[in-house]
């Protein structure tokens, strides 16, 4: 029927008739996207083939294809294809999106806003962070978030493949995750149990009831710290539904997930008598399940009083806040479930980053190995 042909970076399509003169005609489908391309030859190869189109004597081909391609982005710079990348972006957490810009300010500011996006090479990149006087861990992250403007490169096809691939950086060190052990978790528990039993009168001390629930329920929710402050029972983007027991956390306007969508979490029987519990303890009127006097936690008061009583339970230094959603994964991973569904479950974008809770739990798999064998 048709070929697709590509010429100085536009997409043509190409037709052939031994009985026509020229027995080729090429008709330009004026895009650059291969995608794109490919969608209006197969409307162009229908009509061709109902004889409802002749290349070699109509005109118009975009109106009798029934399809006009969206307008080309001009992603012809380094300037113009940071913005570009940067705007499509923005569904994701500001936090995200604020590393994207600051990395992304760097290297094109090594190149210049007018270096030419096509001419872009892997040593490019290279030459950039062997420049940088930076840890090993700075490298590789600068080249992964520099990774996702090439791709989103290869995608808009401004560039054949993804480059940042062949930039060699120092390898990281594989490192169980910093999960906080069934151990840890009840030194940590007895540690604010003492503290509210010496202090629960005393007015000029502060107890930690939220903190007590959070060290019990978090390693059973895998909760991130912005998703921890604004639980509610209802009416947020993050809440808690004890009757279908399942918490949810989604987007809205003041609002982002890390990686800009929802997720559904099933709560355990245990988990759900705990909440039931806190609601049934918690302030009049107030929403926040984890809350300071019926208002909602800062997200620095709450660290900092998680590392308070770290030090005073004697836990590794390494032991942080996240350290309860490790051990949510972790403890999924040691009993057997699939990467993928703790993948969903904590709301990571790649199993690349689910695997570390596989390397922390090596025996998880034996389940699958004695069903299959044995």
């Amino acid at each position: 029927m048709a070929s697709l042909v590509q010429q100085r970076g536009l997409y043509y399509a190409q037709f052939y008739d031994s009985a026509k003169h020229p027995q080729r005609k090429r008709v330009p489908l004026k895009t650059r996207r291969k995608k794109t391309a490919r969608r209006i030859l197969g409307r162009a190869e229908d009509k061709y083939a109902l004889g409802e189109y002749d290349p070699w004597t109509d005109g118009r081909e975009h109106e009798l294809f029934g399809w006009e391609p969206a307008p080309e982005k001009d992603l012809s710079t380094l300037g113009r294809a940071k913005a570009a990348f940067l705007a499509s972006s923005s569904h994701l957490r500001e936090s995200t999106v604020r590393t994207y810009r600051e990395v992304l300010r760097l290297f094109v500011r090594h190149l210049g806003e007018a270096f030419k996006t096509r001419k872009l090479r892997a040593e490019h990149i290279q030459d950039w962070i062997g420049g940088k006087d930076i840890a090993d861990a700075t490298r590789r992250k600068y080249v992964n978030h520099v990774g996702y403007l090439v791709r989103y490169l290869v995608e808009e096809e401004w560039l054949e493949e993804d480059i940042s691939k062949d930039v060699d950086v120092p390898k990281q060190v594989e490192t169980p995750p910093k999960a906080l052990t069934r151990k840890q978790q009840r030194k940590l528990i007895h540690a604010i149990q003492a503290h509210h039993q010496t202090h629960a009168g005393d007015g000029r001390y502060g107890i930690y009831p939220y903190l007590l629930l959070l060290v019990r329920l978090n390693p059973m929710m895998g909760l991130r710290r912005g998703e921890l402050i604004r639980l509610r029972w209802d009416g947020g983007p993050v809440t808690v539904d004890l009757e279908a027991r399942t918490a949810h956390v989604t987007c809205d306007d003041d609002f982002a997930t890390k990686q800009g969508r929802g997720r559904v979490i099933p709560l355990s029987h245990t988990a759900v008598e705990l909440l039931q519990h806190a609601r049934n303890e918690a302030p009049g009127g107030c929403t926040y399940v984890y809350n300071d006097s019926a208002e909602q936690l800062k997200p620095s008061a709450l660290s900092h009083a998680f590392c308070r009583f770290k030090r005073q339970a004697g836990l590794p230094e390494r032991i942080n806040l996240h350290s309860t959603r490790h051990a949510f994964g972790t403890r999924l991973a040691e009993a057997g479930t699939p990467i993928h569904e703790i993948k969903r479950l904590m709301g990571h974008s790649t199993t690349s980053v689910t695997e570390q809770y596989m390397h922390a739990s090596p025996d998880q798999g034996h389940y699958y190995v004695d069903d299959a064998f044995n």
